[in-house]
């Protein structure tokens, strides 16, 4: 199995202000941390992750607020494969919506030419951030139909290099070829973010392989991944492995893990419940996300279990129980690369790497031995 780790860049603690400043609140104009030195500090930890031997560094595209600010993720690869010499990279995810589909194919195609011996995996998504839609001016309501219309123009041109002829609602495209022309069939790069069962039924439908970035507890995830690998049975495609996203704290002691797995794991999801306004109820009023929805009806209940469940499934602590947490999840998510997220929630940079480094030292090895088989088809589903 993979290993891989993922940067975020993250101002968490900036939260309090930028809500001030969006209410019309007079508040300072820039956060008291530097935006641009936490990229620097991000920048640093994948150069570390690139030393101690991780397969792969990620990160994320997110725009406008503090929850992560990376708005274009294969520009910062780009700039990650001229600092790093071993990684493969990798995007979880390209929100389809926001972009020009052919421009991502040229983007993926270009930065793949470049890369060699290395790969990259491209994860793409449909986006959820009522802001993010807002301040790029896609009205979330299309956010559906752009992303299946995308999806397959970028199938098309990253497996033939190409496009005859495609009518659709948001593009019309003529003959055009990439250039320069791939030297092969590149879908196998490709992996799609199943975060909603709208769109886990769809790209099981078209053998589109999951990727799993937990917006909810690991065990919805899993009935969620556990649908997709049923309907993907039925549309007639084989068993195939998935790609996980998980976030971890590593110390020597369960004693010495916990305090910092408690507070910065709940300082993240406080970050995700604000950046998407989960608490809101909107994404009942937009076309297509009614599984999110759903979702978020229940947070009204007990917003905490959304902190709780970070801090209950995902794993930290010693080498011994990371080990025994992450193999478990590999084997249930039946993943043949797990990526971990080591800073998050405003965790200084020396945490991180000290977190990182013992993780490398002691984890990493035995997980890498690990070959986990996909997930199975359910009884109902055979």
């Amino acid at each position: 199995m993979r290993v891989g780790m993922t940067i975020f860049c993250q101002n968490a603690n900036d939260w309090d202000r930028f809500e001030a400043e969006e209410r019309g609140e007079a508040v300072a104009a820039r956060a008291a941390t530097s935006d641009r030195g936490i990229f620097l500090e991000e920048i640093e930890l994948a150069k570390t992750a690139d030393e101690l031997g991780f397969d792969t560094v990620w990160t994320v595209e997110h725009h406008f607020t503090p929850y992560t600010m990376v708005p274009n993720p294969l520009q910062l690869l780009t700039y990650l494969a001229g600092v790093t010499e071993n990684v493969d990279l990798g995007t979880m995810v390209v929100v389809l919506p926001w972009h020009n589909p052919v421009r991502v194919a040229e983007d993926v195609n270009m930065l793949e030419s470049l890369l060699g011996d290395r790969r990259l995996i491209l994860g793409v998504g449909r986006g959820l951030g009522r802001r993010e839609f807002g301040g790029l001016n896609i009205d979330q309501n299309e956010a559906r139909g752009r992303f299946d219309e995308s999806l397959a123009i970028l199938r098309e041109l990253l497996a033939k290099g190409e496009i005859r002829d495609h009518k659709g609602e948001f593009y019309t495209i003529k003959h055009l070829r990439l250039r320069p022309q791939p030297e092969a069939d590149l879908t196998d790069l490709l992996y799609c973010a199943a975060g909603s069962p709208e769109t886990m039924e769809i790209i099981a439908k078209i053998g589109v392989k999951a990727m799993v970035i937990p917006n909810t507890d690991l065990e919805t995830s899993r009935l969620g991944l556990q649908s997709y690998v049923d309907l993907r049975h039925e549309a007639g495609f084989e068993p195939v492995d998935t790609r996980l996203a998980v976030w971890t704290y590593c110390a020597e002691s369960e004693e010495e893990a916990r305090g910092p797995a408690e507070e910065y794991m709940f300082a993240y999801a406080d970050t995700a419940l604000r950046h998407y306004e989960l608490m809101s109820g909107h994404l009942g009023k937009i076309k297509g996300y009614e599984g999110y929805a759903a979702r978020s009806d229940a947070m009204d209940y007990d917003a905490s279990a959304f902190a709780k469940s970070f801090v209950g499934g995902h794993p930290w602590g010693t080498p011994e129980m990371i080990l025994e947490r992450t193999q478990k999840l590999a084997e249930t998510f039946g993943t043949s690369e797990i990526t971990f997220v080591f800073k998050f929630g405003g965790m200084p940079l020396e945490l991180a790497q000290k977190s990182m480094r013992l993780f490398a030292k002691e984890v990493m090895p035995a997980l890498k031995e690990l070959n986990p088989a996909p997930m199975a088809v359910s009884g109902s589903a055979k």
